[in-house]
């Protein structure tokens, strides 16, 4: 291939070797699962990537970053570059072509590896992954449609119908099967962020009118102002219900004992409670799981009315011997009181299935608005 013009997107991106650390940074643990060894046999040949600095092996070097790390609590950052740089930078269909098979490669990955934030559709996850990938083929796909490469163009469209009907079929499936609302809200909330994925680059496509049709197609899906209108009902929850409880948790960041193991990723929110349990029960060091407490009052001072942190601090109270006043003496005086006091008090005392029922009962409600 001829990588001329890759080198032209590429050659101020972050070096493999920093990014493969990067990536030991934040999931060192992926090395010891047997079931990732496509992707650490990625980030093992790093050696590859730094001789090809200006073809597909750094590209798959970034996807296979991305892989494993957005889902954790420190991405690495190369978002634009995989979605908009590389691509921008190619003249040929084959170039394009042959970046396309890597992305088809990578997103035949299993994201339960590399995510609690998946849910099961028909044996296969359905997960924020979903929505990476649509924001890479985005780019993909504008690029080709820039060029007049309709064979390409065709072929990605084909990839991204494919996958919104997979995601919305599965949501209305629950909601018409009658699952349970915490399904149909998990659904419901990685659907919201795919679709965002998708919108946010197809609005960046440059003003050309070879790409205005399709730019139609996938802009603003889930608001009323969409050409397709499928995707209403579950926009709707996850915004009445979701979106608070699943921003960025950047706080959870500082603790680094949660980048230590696979079953401390933070799950999708605001069933929080088993999480906090095993980070009480899997860190052992009085410490490490202050500084988790810290962090999660300070999202709690920062977000008031959002529920996961508290019931993450719920939890953390019900599997330490003491509960979080065992803490106290090792938080920061300026939130001490914080973890006595107020909706930290309350939902100390709301057990789980208490919880989860009063989101049942909001999901109930907001289902049936129009």
């Amino acid at each position: 291939m001829d990588t001329a013009c890759i080198m032209r997107a590429v050659k101020a991106g972050i070096d493999p070797q920093l990014l493969v650390s990067q990536v030991r940074n934040t999931a060192a643990w992926l090395w010891e699962d047997e079931r990732a060894k496509a992707v650490t046999g990625v980030l093992d040949r790093v050696e590859e990537a730094e001789k090809d600095r200006t073809g597909l092996g750094y590209f798959r070097l970034m996807l296979a970053s991305h892989f494993a790390t957005v889902a954790t609590f420190v991405p690495t950052d190369v978002d634009a570059r995989i979605r908009h740089h590389v691509w921008a930078a190619m003249e040929t269909p084959e170039e394009i072509a042959a970046a396309i098979d890597v992305v088809d490669e990578v997103a035949r990955w299993d994201t339960r590896w590399v995510s609690a934030r998946t849910v099961d559709v028909d044996g296969w996850p359905m997960s924020g992954h979903d929505g990476e990938w649509f924001s890479v083929r985005a780019g993909a796909l504008g690029r080709a449609a820039v060029l007049g490469f309709q064979d390409l163009a065709d072929r990605l469209v084909v990839d991204i119908d494919r996958e919104l009907d997979r995601e919305s079929g599965a949501f209305e499936e629950a909601l018409r099967g009658g699952a349970p609302g915490k399904r149909v809200l998990a659904i419901a909330t990685i659907l919201a962020h795919n679709l965002g994925d998708l919108s946010r680059v197809v609005e960046q496509w440059p003003q050309r009118p070879e790409v205005e049709r399709i730019r139609r197609k996938y802009t603003r899906l889930g608001h009323p102002e969409a050409e397709d209108k499928r995707f209403l009902r579950a926009a709707h929850l996850n915004k009445a219900i979701m979106a608070l409880e699943n921003h960025r948790f950047l706080p959870l960041r500082k603790p680094r004992a949660l980048r230590t193991s696979r079953s401390l990723l933070l799950p999708i929110g605001p069933w929080f409670d088993a999480w906090g349990e095993t980070v009480a029960r899997e860190l052992e060091d009085e410490r490490d799981r202050a500084e988790v407490v810290t962090a999660l009052l300070e999202l709690h001072l920062s977000s008031p009315d959002q529920q996961g942190c508290l019931r993450a601090l719920a939890g953390i109270h019900r599997a330490t011997k003491g509960g979080l006043g065992t803490y106290a003496h090792e938080l920061p005086a300026r939130i001490r009181k914080e973890a006595t006091r107020g909706r930290v008090r309350e939902a100390l005392d709301v057990a789980p299935a208490v919880f989860e029922a009063r989101i049942e009962h909001r999901y109930k409600t907001e289902r049936e608005v129009r």
